[in-house]
């Protein structure tokens, strides 16, 4: 009688009273047959064997039994018997839409209705280690979505299966997925200097900016911190009111797209300003 990690044996016993029990011998293809067991009672007939039962390997088995005076007898006739092989691994899956720092992986149930749930294994290059991204729970959950992942970088995927008596299955197959893109980094940024009491800033529109909306920074000098003054619809222009004359700002500006997808600042920021106060005749 075989399970994925025990085999259980029965024999006809010997009606003896000298014999004081029973010792079971276990060997496979490239072992020889050794003691793993037995029975000190007569009456019993029974073993099981879960020492270290490995999944889908066959075994061989033989049966002695020694007397009260210590004697053993001749080892039965050899059986085999084989260890139940453990779950096939998910036969489909794939990957679904690119989604914002988000993966999506699909696949079909497992149709063993011993599988409890799945650990889904994620690595980030093929050369990485598989680390454990999330588990499922029943059989018929088939979606994982996972969080948090870096923009545009690509992962591996793959399935295993798990019985309710917790036996894994082999790994599936790897899928590889990859996360958005970061949007676009907004060009031709330029700032006026000759308008009294505002500055303009303008850029050029990205291509497909439908949905989304830019955003417009700003900071008293060209390394300090930049502070958001602005979010505007798709356009190209914005202004920034200023009392003082003389004055000189500096700007950025990012496009979000509709996932909330921020494109990375300028590296350097342009100059605006207004124009100093007229000065006294002499």
């Amino acid at each position: 009688m075989s399970d994925r990690t025990a085999i259980g044996l029965e024999w006809e016993g010997v009606d003896d009273y000298n014999v004081a029990g029973y010792i079971v011998y276990r060997g496979d293809s490239s072992a020889p047959l050794t003691r793993v067991g037995g029975s000190h009672n007569r009456f019993s007939n029974h073993f099981l064997d879960d020492n270290d039962i490995k999944q889908g390997r066959q075994y061989i088995y033989a049966v002695s039994y020694y007397t009260k005076d210590g004697r053993e007898s001749a080892k039965s006739a050899a059986i085999g018997a084989s260890a139940l092989p453990m779950p096939e691994p998910i036969s489909w899956l794939a990957s679904g839409n690119i989604l914002p720092r988000k993966a999506k992986v699909i696949f079909r149930p497992h149709n063993n209705e011993r599988i409890s749930g799945y650990i889904v294994e994620r690595r980030d290059s093929k050369r990485g280690e598989w680390r454990i991204a999330g588990k499922l729970q029943g059989r018929l959950h088939a979606e994982f979505i996972d969080d948090g992942l870096a923009d545009g970088a690509e992962y591996e995927y793959r399935i295993v299966s798990v019985t309710f008596d917790g036996l894994k299955s082999r790994p599936s197959e790897a899928i590889i997925t990859a996360t958005k893109q970061l949007p676009p980094t907004v060009t031709g940024l330029s700032a006026t200097t000759k308008l009294k009491g505002k500055i303009d800033i303008k850029w050029n529109r990205l291509k497909e900016d439908g949905g989304g909306t830019y955003r417009v920074y700003a900071s008293d000098s060209p390394d300090g911190s930049f502070s958001q003054i602005a979010e505007v619809k798709p356009r190209n222009s914005v202004s920034e009111t200023i009392a003082s004359e003389g004055a000189t700002r500096f700007y950025k500006v990012t496009f979000v797209d509709p996932d909330g997808l921020e494109s990375r600042l300028q590296q350097k920021a342009v100059r605006g300003a207004t124009p100093p106060p007229p000065q006294p005749k002499k």
